[in-house]
């Protein structure tokens, strides 16, 4: 249900001024911190008005349970940063995690629910705001709140947007940097902007996933030998992504030649990490290397038309030899005819 409300108004700004402050609370705790600081941070957004006395029966939190398969965990383990607007009608399961740069824009008039085991990767949003879309609705000022609804054992990739009025369905997927604006069904995997469910989660072998090598502790992880090798591409095809650098990669390089978006982005995927100095290295090699390049491919152009033009010049002569030879054989068979009947006549 979406409901309008005055957020301008003086008590709604008074719990937003809350709220910010204890975030920030929030946000300056270590993560090596104890359980109980971080509980009391935590029910200090969304539940300020509590009896304090009680914050140590909800100090478990989601990362003790790993030491620990006995405890129930209580509290949600939350890596800041974090902002929340309101908080007040803020619920998330207390075996939850949810991953830095977590913004929750949430509203007094409806709830936003997170469930159980759920992971929520870094820097997504949970809108469960809005405004008016017509103008006129703009300058009342109001806002609207629509609630929404994550369900338990739900997996949200990094950089997503989830928006009001949605329901995620338990042990759904959403894929990284998705918008979800429409409901998700339960088990399925969704991703997309606009977020679309892409196929079923109810028949998968978990034994397969987990297939390969296990690393049980940090002596057996840093011992791994575990890297890509370097992305391997053909001289021509280097040709190709260097001259599309230089043009900017918007419009095919050449008739005939392919756009190369998704390998020039693959390419600027591998070298990012070698800084600027890389690039700019980069950008003075092929600063000198252009005028080559360029020639490079006018040449295989000129070819590549050269080549139309011969097959073009064969296929008329070989079609003028087959028009001639019909005009031949026509002018033999009538003068056959013609013998025939003259001889027929010269016996009558």
């Amino acid at each position: 249900m979406r409901v309008s409300f005055p957020a301008g108004n003086q008590d709604f700004r008074n719990v937003r001024n809350e709220a910010s402050r204890a975030c920030r609370e929030f946000n300056s705790t270590p993560e090596d911190a104890t359980p109980l600081e971080r509980s009391r941070k935590w029910l200090d957004i969304v539940n300020p008005n509590r009896d304090r006395s009680k914050d140590s029966v909800v100090a478990i939190t989601h990362d003790q349970t790993f030491a620990n398969t006995n405890l129930v965990a209580k509290t949600p383990f939350i890596k800041p940063p974090i902002q929340i607007d309101y908080g007040r009608r803020l619920k998330v399961g207390g075996s939850t995690f949810i991953n830095r740069g977590c913004m929750i824009l949430d509203t007094p008039v409806a709830d936003v629910v997170i469930g159980e085991r759920c992971n929520i990767g870094p820097n997504c949003c949970i809108i469960s705001v809005t405004h008016p879309a017509s103008l006129d609705g703009r300058k009342s000022r109001m806002s609207i709140g629509q609630p929404i609804t994550i369900g338990d054992d739900v997996w949200i990739g990094a950089n997503v947007t989830i928006l009001g009025g949605v329901t995620i369905g338990d042990g759904a997927v959403i894929g990284a940097c998705s918008l979800v604006k429409e409901d998700i069904p339960p088990q399925t995997l969704a991703f997309g902007v606009p977020a679309k469910v892409v196929r079923s989660l109810r028949n998968i072998d978990p034994l397969t996933e987990l297939e390969g090598p296990f690393a049980e502790t940090l002596e057996d992880a840093l011992g791994m030998e575990n890297y890509l090798e370097g992305v391997g591409f053909k001289e021509g095809e280097m040709d190709v992504i260097e001259l599309g650098l230089a043009m900017g990669c918007s419009q095919p390089l050449a008739p005939g030649v392919p756009h190369t978006s998704g390998v020039f982005h693959a390419l600027t995927t591998t070298t990012a990490g070698s800084g600027i100095g890389g690039l700019m290295t980069s950008s003075g090699r092929r600063g000198s290397e252009q005028d080559q390049i360029q020639k490079r491919a006018e040449q295989r152009e000129r070819v590549r038309k050269a080549e139309i033009w011969v097959a073009i010049g064969v296929g008329g002569i070989l079609f003028a030899g087959l028009l001639l030879g019909f005009f031949f054989a026509g002018i033999y068979i009538a003068e056959r005819r013609v013998c025939v009947s003259s001889g027929v006549m010269g016996d009558i």
